[in-house]
């Protein structure tokens, strides 16, 4: 293990939750900055982002390196196994491993919304999280409007912690998040 990420567990290259998975995980690798700049430019794809402003591949680079060597954040790109076309990325940032806890986000291209790739990425995430990371929770915010990405969170055994009153501005007004958790059993 390098002296960059001494506290980081040794993760797999590439992780796959069982025969039904048609997505894999693979750590995020600075080569993958040509998937990622195809989508971190769409505000319907980055709404989320709280500062949105847009990046250049500089910036993007800069940041994904700092990612890649962060004790504190794990970021994998996901890739549909069919084809092995890249398809989004999903993390788990923020990790305080004191406390066992850390904040998960997942991104999946505009082209495939819909397709279930989402639910099965985060799936692998929390396998990952609870599995090599030995985290004890995960958490994660979504927009309260969006009640097909809730339900999909509720079915993975995420729990409401609570309601962010006006936590994101974005294009003109406020929106309110939910705070959700899962807890390993």
């Amino acid at each position: 293990m390098n002296s960059n990420r001494e506290n980081r567990p040794l993760l797999k290259n590439s992780f796959k939750l069982d025969m039904k998975s048609r997505v894999l995980l693979r750590p995020l690798k600075l080569q993958d900055i040509k998937h990622v700049m195809k989508w971190i430019n769409d505000p319907d794809v980055v709404k989320n982002f709280q500062n949105f402003k847009g990046f250049t591949k500089k910036e993007e680079l800069k940041f994904l390196t700092k990612l890649i060597k962060s004790k504190s954040d794990f970021v994998f790109s996901v890739f549909r196994l069919s084809d092995g076309d890249y398809i989004g990325q999903c993390s788990i940032n923020q990790i305080n491993h004191q406390n066992k806890l850390g904040r998960f986000s997942v991104f999946i291209t505009k082209e495939n919304w819909g397709r279930g790739y989402a639910e099965e990425a985060i799936k692998l995430l929390i396998s990952r999280a609870f599995n090599e990371i030995k985290l004890h929770k995960i958490w994660g915010v979504c927009w309260a409007t969006n009640k097909k990405a809730w339900h999909i969170y509720q079915k993975l055994g995420f729990k409401k912690e609570g309601l962010l009153k006006d936590e994101y501005y974005w294009r003109g007004r406020y929106h309110d998040l939910i705070r959700m958790a899962v807890v390993k059993k």
